[in-house]
């Protein structure tokens, strides 16, 4: 299984080589699907959103959908993210985009889709992958249905350091992870976890925290 999985998206070149690395050949001759599901309840200005849009479309890929799972009925997206080589998932609230992941039965393909196709996370469609939600700001699932994707076994927290994101402080981040049992990247914007079947690395701009799990505060 390949993933890409970003704070910010095909942002910085890194993320861009990485993806096609991936991918095996350039991304002029790939076609991306976008699911923008997580920010449907995200209040608002979207300039962020339309930043994402522009990384991707700024990547060169010979084609580009945006597939909303939670608007299409699965006879609509299907054969669209089957026409995709690579699946971006942008950011917003977790809880909802997972919820609507499984709801569409895009998280129950997805273990079929990525046989051949990479998946690309932002934010929180990076997040989703991990084993739980329990790192995410969005509202909190019902308990029983706060597992992730566990398409990887470890954790992602986006947005390090950045000031619109005072819990993805490194403090903060590692308050947090206290107890966790699951190995946690935090990433500035501009990196990104590539995974390569069993090889994690990361790469891109702006610092990471590599943390095993139960680190905390020190």
């Amino acid at each position: 299984m390949k993933l890409l999985l970003t704070s910010s998206g095909l942002s910085d070149q890194a993320a861009c080589d990485a993806l096609a690395a991936l991918s095996g050949r350039p991304l002029a001759d790939q076609r991306v699907a976008v699911v923008p599901t997580a920010a449907n309840v995200v209040d608002g200005d979207k300039g962020w959103l339309l930043a994402d849009y522009a990384h991707v479309q700024r990547a060169g890929f010979a084609a580009l959908d945006i597939v909303d799972v939670s608007a299409l009925e699965p006879a609509v997206w299907r054969p669209r993210i089957a026409a995709a080589d690579v699946l971006v998932v942008t950011g917003g609230d977790t809880t909802h985009l997972l919820r609507w992941l499984r709801r569409s039965g895009l998280a129950d393909a997805l273990p079929g889709l990525l046989r051949d196709r990479v998946y690309v996370g932002i934010s929180a469609g990076s997040m989703v992958t991990g084993p739980h939600l329990r790192l995410s700001q969005s509202p909190q699932p019902e308990p029983d249905d706060s597992r992730g994707l566990g398409l990887v076994d470890f954790l992602v927290v986006p947005h390090l350091d950045s000031p619109w994101f005072p819990a993805a402080a490194e403090d903060a981040v590692r308050a947090a992870v206290t107890g966790l049992a699951h190995r946690t990247f935090a990433l500035a914007d501009g990196g990104a976890v590539v995974v390569d079947g069993t090889d994690v690395r990361v790469v891109g701009t702006g610092r990471h925290l590599d943390l095993a799990g139960g680190a905390g505060p020190r």
